[in-house]
């Protein structure tokens, strides 16, 4: 075949014969207008089978719910025309205008444009049907579809979604949006361990859960869904550093909150118990106050919540009560020995702090003793120790309590 078309004998002919069919084809009616030199030709027809019908209309206030959908075109006239047409396929349509009717049904003649002026186009049928309905826009929030929210990585939550905008508008043929019961946009959380962020295309249902073929404005929307990671509420506190100013005491010191959410892997966050937020100067008070704190984040935490805490301290004048025959208890007594105060049971304490606190302070709050933990047998003396609501101050009148030590005797031992 190559060295057909190499040869140049061979490209002579065929052009030749080409050249031949379309002088024939563009001289055959004035051969055969002339008498004698052909025999007469009669026209030639052709038929285009299931025609799509276009419908003019104003697609702003209107939708076409009901129409012709096709037609069958037959064209007429010179055979070359009829042959030229098969070959070039022009640019044609054949339409009906409805651009000026309002809704309802309309049966207008079938119209056409760009066939050759040549040949005699017929049309059937000759008349199409058209149904116009007005449009109506509807408003719709966007619901998201959590897909596999049991696939997130292990210990994560799954937040509220997010969407952005949280409407859709759906615009159609009235009898197509009364149909519409929602608009839905799907997320896949598997395997998530941070926040999503994903745009998502959005789908309309009916009421059956059927989807309906119509696109919304926006098509499309942001989402955002949070990925909490692990967490547990611990509780914060803050120390005391230095003295507060002679005549003042604490009347109290709120923490607001006085828990804060910690959020990390649960192998470090289920060990902290609490969280320190520093120490509070009370060389620096003079006065009722509040104060923020920033909430330090654990190591290996990944945040905490809030950041800033609240410290409200409230001071007032120092005041005195005291109390009287306050039991001393004895601790840290090892097995095998008894101990004995050589002198009273009970102490005297001054306690010191606002008016309010000492009201309310009873003998039972207080608990006073003395810790002989690796004590040996003999005679000792042990600072007595208090404890007691946080916001007042104690003051033994004795500091050291005399205490004697024996060892038990078991019986028989000495036999």
């Amino acid at each position: 075949m190559d060295r057909l078309f190499n040869s140049h004998w061979f490209v002579k002919i065929i052009s030749f014969f080409i050249a031949l069919m379309l002088f024939t084809m563009v001289n055959l009616d004035d051969l055969t207008s002339q008498p004698g030199v052909l025999p007469t030709i009669s026209p030639a027809t052709y038929t285009l089978e299931e025609v799509e019908l276009n419908v003019l209309y104003d697609e702003e206030n209107y939708a076409v719910i009901d129409q012709t959908e096709s037609v069958r075109v037959n064209l007429r006239g010179p055979q070359s025309e009829i042959m030229l047409f098969q070959l070039t396929r022009p640019t044609y349509e054949v339409f009906v205008n409805v651009s000026e009717r309002e809704e309802g049904v309309h049966t207008l003649n079938v119209q056409h444009r760009g066939f050759p002026e040549e040949l005699t186009v017929s049309i059937v049928p000759q008349f199409a049907r058209v149904e116009l309905q007005e449009k109506q826009t509807i408003s719709l929030p966007v619901e998201v579809e959590l897909l596999h929210t049991d696939e997130v990585t292990e210990g994560y939550t799954v937040g509220t979604p997010i969407v952005t905008p949280v409407n859709v508008d759906v615009r159609a043929a009235r009898s197509i949006v009364s149909q519409v019961d929602s608009a839905k946009v799907f997320i896949d959380v598997a395997g998530a361990d941070k926040m999503i962020e994903e745009t998502g295309r959005v789908t309309l249902y009916r009421a059956n859960g059927e989807e309906i073929e119509l696109e919304p404005d926006p098509a499309v929307v942001d989402v955002r869904v949070p990925i909490t990671s692990p967490n547990r509420e611990v509780p914060v506190r803050v120390g005391r550093e230095g003295e507060l100013p002679e005549g003042l005491s604490i009347q109290e010191v709120q923490l607001d909150p006085g828990e804060v959410t910690v959020y990390g892997p649960l192998e470090i966050i289920d060990q902290l118990q609490v969280i320190q937020l520093g120490n509070l100067d009370l060389s620096e008070i003079t006065e009722s106050g509040s104060y923020e704190w920033q909430v330090p984040v654990p190591p290996g935490v990944e945040q905490v919540s809030p950041e800033v805490v609240t410290v409200t301290v409230t001071v007032d004048q120092e005041q005195e009560r005291e109390f009287a025959d306050v039991p001393i208890e004895i601790v840290g007594l090892a097995e095998g020995q008894t101990a004995t105060l050589t002198e009273a049971s009970t102490s005297v304490l001054m306690a010191y702090g606002t008016a309010e606190m000492l009201e309310q302070l009873d003998l039972e709050d207080i608990q006073a003793y003395i810790d002989i933990t690796n004590f040996q047998e003999g005679e000792h003396e042990a600072e007595l120790q208090i404890n007691g609501p946080s916001n007042i101050r104690f003051q033994p009148v004795r500091a050291m309590i005399p205490v004697i030590i024996r060892n038990d005797v078991i019986e028989g031992e000495n036999e």
